[in-house]
């Protein structure tokens, strides 16, 4: 199956009222029968219904005329609005042909031709309709961020920030949708030539496609952005199939950007592991004022396109990095290599997802680090703040669940890691003490219509919570596997003993988790998704279809009264619920709702209880007692 090199891609905007998903003339927009956008639907940026189309509407039919349009790239200095870095044909000076892919073929546009057709023109005469080529990028991977930077509680002056596999990175106004500036990485720019083109191809065509982390610092929580305070707004993000670069722009002013760094490091593997900002303190180091740093894994090894387990070591991507947020000098790494400050020589595996940085102790610092990698690992790490990187943190592997390090490589027992692990503090009932669980389901995201491994959900159990461990504890640290967890699947009211160190559940069906899960009040959330059978053997694609699990963090329990009273092979149904949308499904949120009537004063119209969603399908959470949203913030950066 061939595809187009472009794919087009949107941002729409609606809203949540009366605790559904509605449209710009306050209709119910979700289809009940699929779980997409009904056609007949506009969003706020549409003058008419645009639907599931995601073609019509939306912030690409806001794009602005070619001509007044402001695309940058990072071509000289750090400022971005300078006249060197603007990609338009009064600058054409500041390029070669070979900067935008051109090589002098015949039929190929002039430097010129593609500057204006990167800038929105139609200049292959595409659309009789219109001069202007009102097309944006697929966010295939890339989760936009909205900033706001002041405004009113019913006004306020939000960005949206948005990146696509064009290779653009757009600042989109909130209210009305229109498209402020676009950066383009330069190192991006040689591809639009193909994008011109717009070929058949057998491979999806990348750009920026990791997520866009904003990092927000208010120094009076007044709830303005204002430079001259010392406030700033910062985005960092990766480019997961489009590269190996991780950057960061200054985005402090909304209409002047700046780009603070680029890092591409040799050990870096493809971008994929979404940037965490969080806070360490490095001893003999030169750190930023507010010990502001940025957490990213190694990134994707693609050996681990190939189905079967890896005979050697991965090459890139085994690894964690800490970087410093205003510069983006690496203050600490561990890796297998000898110049790491944490050799660990068992880190055999890429770590492309984003990891988990834990402020345990309340103090604004990072103290715990949970990371998962593609051999189907989890690791642990204690950050010991004040000291010097050879000795700042410790860490090893905690569990082993697929083939790496156990022994075996067969494909059933190939599980691999695309999500991070999702770690949550919980009071296990039975035994009245505490402990950390990490949950994670295993799935082979690269290829998610593969059915050759077995793949599985775990809830493993870290019992020392506040407890910091030496790097001896960890070279003696008894870690999980597969037989120390008790299985779930086909059970109620499983009683996890001390002996035990967790639960797994075997995922029925050829049935996979392809996307982080979610634990709020005691219940692990999760998707999973059972390709096409039919479309899998004849290595064709087909939509699949996407379960939403709710258990019991402690057992593994279905969320339902009762349990104990269900026959043991109603439990894996009562445990699930089909989803409408088919495709692979996003991760769960839990969304807190405002409410409809801003100018309530109190009450439980001013706090509407949490919803559930997954995607654009939205559920009751269906807590006894409704958790109230708590925000709590640190010193430094948001």
């Amino acid at each position: 199956m061939t595809h187009n090199a472009h794919w087009p891609g949107n941002l729409k905007k609606y809203r949540i009222t009366d605790r559904q998903i509605t449209d710009a003339n306050d209709v119910a927009a979700i289809d009940p029968t699929t779980g997409y956008f009904k056609d007949t639907v506009a969003d706020f940026w549409s003058s008419g219904a645009g639907g599931n189309d995601v073609r019509k509407g939306g912030a690409a039919s806001k794009l602005p005329d070619p001509s007044i349009r402001k695309i940058y790239t990072n071509n000289s200095g750090a400022d971005l609005t300078l006249a060197t870095n603007d990609v338009s044909p009064d600058n054409l000076s500041a390029f070669s042909d070979a900067d935008f892919g051109l090589t002098g073929a015949i039929g190929e546009p002039t430097l010129e031709e593609l500057v204006r057709w990167a800038r929105g023109e139609d200049v292959r005469d595409v659309y009789a309709e219109s001069l202007i080529r009102y097309e944006m990028g697929d966010p295939l991977h890339s989760q936009p961020a909205a900033v706001v930077y002041g405004g009113t509680e019913t006004s306020p002056d939000t960005v949206v920030y948005m990146a696509t596999n064009d290779g653009y990175l757009h600042a989109i106004d909130g209210a009305t949708g229109v498209e402020l500036w676009s950066f383009i990485p330069k190192d991006l720019l040689s591809n639009l030539t193909r994008l011109y083109f717009d070929p058949d191809s057998n491979y999806k065509h990348y750009g920026i496609d990791g997520n866009i982390v904003p990092a927000v610092k208010d120094v009076n929580h007044d709830g303005i952005i204002d430079p001259s305070d010392g406030d700033f707004v910062y985005l960092v993000f990766g480019m997961r199939r489009g590269g190996n670069n991780l950057y960061a722009l200054d985005v402090s002013d909304k209409n002047s950007p700046k780009m603070k760094w680029k890092v591409n490091l040799p050990q870096f593997g493809e971008t994929w592991s979404a940037p965490v900002v969080s806070r360490m303190e490095v001893a003999s180091v030169t750190q930023n004022a507010d010990k502001t740093v940025v957490v990213v894994g190694g990134g994707y090894d693609t050996v681990h396109d190939t189905a079967s387990h890896p005979a050697a070591a991965d090459a890139v991507g085994a690894g964690i990095h800490v970087l410093d947020l205003e510069s983006g000098d690496e203050l600490w790494r561990t890796g297998p290599d000898p110049g790491a400050d944490l050799q660990l020589s068992t880190m055999t595996r890429a770590i492309a997802t984003s990891i988990r940085v834990i402020d345990l102790s309340g103090d604004g610092f990072a103290d715990r680090l949970y990371a998962s990698d593609m051999g189907g690992r989890v690791w642990r790490f204690d950050v010991f703040n004040g000291l010097a990187p050879s000795v700042l943190i410790t860490g090893g592997v905690i569990a082993e669940l697929g083939a790496e390090g156990t022994g075996s490589s067969t494909l059933a027992d190939t599980r691999r890691f695309y999500n991070s692990p999702d770690v949550s503090v919980f009071l296990d009932t039975v035994q009245q003490r505490r402990y950390i669980a990490v949950s994670i389901g295993s799935g082979y995201r690269s290829h998610p219509f593969d059915l050759s491994a077995s793949d599985k959900f775990y809830s493993i159990r870290d019992a020392q919570v506040f407890t910091k461990l030496s790097q001896s504890d960890y070279s003696a640290y008894p870690i999980v596997r597969e037989s120390d967890l008790i299985e779930v699947s086909g059970k109620t009211g499983v009683v996890v003993t001390t002996a035990d160190r967790g639960w797994k559940f075997t995922l029925p069906d050829n049935q996979k988790v392809l996307a982080d899960s979610l634990t709020f009040d005691d219940q692990v959330i999760f998707v999973a998704f059972t390709p096409d059978r039919a479309a899998a053997v004849n290595c064709d694609t087909g939509p699949g279809a996407n379960y939403l699990y709710r258990m019991n963090v402690n057992n593994g329990d279905p969320i339902v009264p009762y349990p104990s009273l269900l026959e043991p092979a109603d439990a894996d149904e009562a445990r699930r619920d089909l989803l409408r949308q088919t495709g692979i499904a996003p991760s769960p949120t839990i969304l807190f709702p405002s409410p409809d009537d801003l100018t309530c004063p109190t009450g439980t119209d001013c706090s509407p209880p949490p919803l559930n969603c997954i995607g654009t399908e939205c559920f009751e959470a269906g807590f006894e007692n409704n958790p109230v949203r708590t925000l709590w913030t640190q010193d430094g950066i948001e």
